[in-house]
């Protein structure tokens, strides 16, 4: 259950980078909760503040570029921190909502186990098999509690 209080969480965030980036945000459940001011080159920031924080989930500090920097060999400059998980009000760390979507995944990777042939032998197949079983009972169980 998901609890709607406000809760101002503090954070600092900083980025160092050797190509300019365009963008610098915080991230939260999915959706751009700020967006950060970066240095005049747009290589460097620092910032210190606080977010209103509703509802129990995750943040992230994300970088990017629209378009591609040299030396960066990719499409575009990109980073993500790992998520900082936030409890609101003592509201568990757990969302039903990203749950069922991890659960059509996992059920999506044990219907493609199930038709490949491309495993070793079938005691590997069977071993990843209760893996992603164990998964899915995970989040069915945070999806669909008490079914």
């Amino acid at each position: 259950m998901e609890l709607e209080k406000k809760q101002d969480v503090s954070f600092r965030a900083s980025l160092g980078s050797i190509v300019a980036i365009d963008h610098l945000q915080i991230v939260c459940n999915g959706n751009v909760a700020r967006e950060l001011e970066l240095s005049a080159d747009h290589k460097r920031a620092y910032v210190e503040g606080s977010l209103p924080i509703e509802t129990t989930g995750w943040c992230i500090l994300r970088a990017f570029s629209d378009n591609a920097e040299y030396p960066i060999l990719d499409l575009y400059p990109y980073a993500t921190t790992s998520p900082v998980y936030v409890s609101v009000a003592g509201a568990p760390l757990r969302s039903a909502h990203d749950a069922a979507y991890f659960l059509t995944w996992v059920e999506r990777l044990i219907s493609a186990t199930q038709s490949s042939a491309a495993w070793n032998s079938e005691t590997e197949k069977q071993s990843v098999l209760t893996i992603f079983e164990k998964a899915r009972q995970r989040y069915e169980d945070i999806a669909r509690p008490g079914q």
